[in-house]
């Protein structure tokens, strides 16, 4: 009989244990002080981020390159309204048609477009990146008539790339790589500042711009090859990493899906997070389930977004497949509070290292096309100066034939990339 007893009292004190340990564990999931600081902090360090970095050539602009470009942005985007050809002669612009049997269609487009462009390309020159009001982070739309959005930057693009091939159809060299290197830069300033929004834009500017770019080097003489390379550098290192641009958008997430529990502290931050805090404003007094599902929520969140931000930062290849991972990844079932969708990641880090790739394999043709025409002949992989050289485990190959050879990197996810370069004569 005592030894029932004990037995009882022990299961009891075994028992009282595990429930302080779960009331323990659902306090701790409630709490949410600290994520609530921790995002504060983090949309105050937005609000007030500048966005200095280096300028392709010659002197800075002084100001930043959104107000200087949000009134040829705003052109822009009127044509674009305008405009009867989507692809805006893809096939000129990818030197699969000579430019001098250009439509004329497309000529028209391109004069009328011509002074709005030059202002948005000269508007990368500033001092400073940062977007156009209403595309920023935490912008709210703007002008309110007519916000400005990121198809216009594809089509501002597509419009330099064809300027691009009409400066090369006429001999104008210096002028097809000045404007080169400001497409790349609008893809720099693009990807500052705006989260993956901006940076999907990025994408797509540095896109269309590879092949005229490639055409650009590979017809310019040797002297202009090496400045050009010098001016992709300068984008190229004021790019931020794909991390940084994951950690804005972990940061957004978050506001939007808990402005409505952030209190006074709403008042410290922008009016978009005031909306979406209107638009998801909870009941007056939550009962105790309800804060436990959003705590809960909270700290699920944060740590799945966390693990993205981490996984950014790998090398392409392993980032590809850990955010791939993290996005098929769901909420808890018994919490639907958690459940947020997220894009897929792994594809856009695919992307981006992709356009990363493309721009340093520009760097590199211009240089073994400057280093054919300096010793007469064509340079090893070995012989690049050490920021083009290869690293990882599949290097950048140079195969020479005669009067051309083909840069090919294989490293690059979704296929590799290879480019041809012809030797001066």
């Amino acid at each position: 009989m005592a030894r029932s007893k004990r037995r009882w009292r022990a299961a009891l004190v075994v028992l009282v244990a595990l429930l302080a340990l779960a009331l323990g564990v659902v306090a701790l999931r409630a709490e949410t002080s600290a994520l609530r600081r921790r995002l504060v902090s983090e949309t105050r360090a937005r609000m007030e981020a500048r966005f200095p970095r280096p300028v392709q050539g010659g002197s800075a602009l002084p100001g930043r390159f959104g107000a200087l470009s949000a009134a040829a942005w705003d052109a822009l985007a009127a044509q674009q309204a305008r405009s009867t050809d989507v692809e805006f002669c893809r096939a000129v612009r990818d030197g699969e048609v000579p430019f001098l049997v250009a439509p004329a269609s497309c000529l028209r487009e391109l004069e009328e477009g011509r002074p709005a462009l030059e202002a948005l390309l000269l508007a990368t020159h500033a001092a400073e990146g940062g977007p156009p009001p209403g595309l920023g982070a935490l912008d709210v739309p703007a002008p309110a008539g007519r916000p400005r959005t990121w198809v216009t930057a594809a089509y501002a693009a597509k419009m330099a790339a064809l300027r691009l091939r009409g400066a090369l159809a006429h001999g104008e060299m210096d002028g097809a790589l000045g404007t080169c290197a400001d497409l790349l830069a609008l893809a720099r300033d693009a990807s500052l500042g705006t989260a993956l929004e901006g940076r999907l834009a990025a994408m797509t500017v540095s896109e269309v711009a590879f092949r005229p770019c490639a055409a650009a080097l590979d017809a310019a003489p040797a002297a202009s090859k090496r400045n050009a390379e010098e001016l992709l550098a300068q984008v190229s290192a004021g790019a931020p990493p794909f991390a940084e641009t994951l950690a804005d958008w972990s940061m957004l997430v978050r506001l939007k899906t808990f402005a409505p529990y952030l209190g006074e502290a709403l008042r410290e931050l922008p009016s978009v997070a005031q909306r979406w805090a209107e638009e998801g404003r909870p009941r007056a007094s939550m009962r105790m389930v309800d804060a436990l599902a959003v705590g809960d929520a909270w700290h699920h969140l944060q740590a799945r977004l966390d693990e993205v931000v981490a996984a950014a930062g790998r090398p392409p290849a392993e980032a590809v497949e850990r955010l791939t991972a993290l996005s098929g990844v769901d909420a808890p079932f018994w919490n639907p509070r958690a459940r947020v969708v997220f894009p897929e990641l792994g594809r856009m880090a695919m992307s981006d290292a992709r356009v990363r790739a493309q721009l340093l394999l520009l760097r590199r043709a211009a240089v073994v096309d400057a280093l054919r025409a300096e010793t007469g002949r064509w340079p090893s992989a070995a012989e690049l100066p050490p920021d083009l050289r290869s690293t990882g485990e599949r290097p950048l190959g140079i195969e020479a034939s005669g009067w051309e050879a083909v840069l090919s990197d294989p490293s690059v996810p979704r296929g590799g990339l290879e480019l041809t370069v012809h030797a001066d004569r």
